[in-house]
């Protein structure tokens, strides 16, 4: 399990990567030009920390006729997460009932 760990935080280690998390939690589901416009990086390389956070299961893919449109798994990245925590005996932080779940800010 610990390895698990290790390599989500390698995926998360990289500043690429985690502009490319922020904008999308910003704008939701978006191509790759989408986010190049919104980042300093050539596509080739917005496509090679997308593949990493797929295969971190951080990032989901859609597919029309001619495009991928990338979005932020937020449920999957606070599940990993909170497992995360859980496994070091810190309980992440619940909102009171009716309250709105705190932001995850990616800056």
């Amino acid at each position: 399990m610990r390895d698990t760990y290790v390599v989500l935080f390698k995926a998360l280690s990289s500043n690429s990567r985690i502009m490319i998390l922020r904008v999308l939690a910003e704008r939701g589901e978006m191509s790759v030009e989408e986010i190049t416009k919104h980042i300093n990086l050539a596509g080739s390389t917005v496509s090679r920390h997308l593949q990493e956070l797929r295969m971190q299961e951080l990032v989901t893919v859609k597919h029309d006729a001619q495009n991928r449109y990338y979005s932020l798994d937020r449920e999957r990245l606070a599940d990993k997460l909170g497992s995360f925590l859980k496994g070091l005996g810190i309980a992440p932080a619940v909102p009171p009932a009716g309250e709105d779940q705190p932001s995850l800010d990616l800056r």
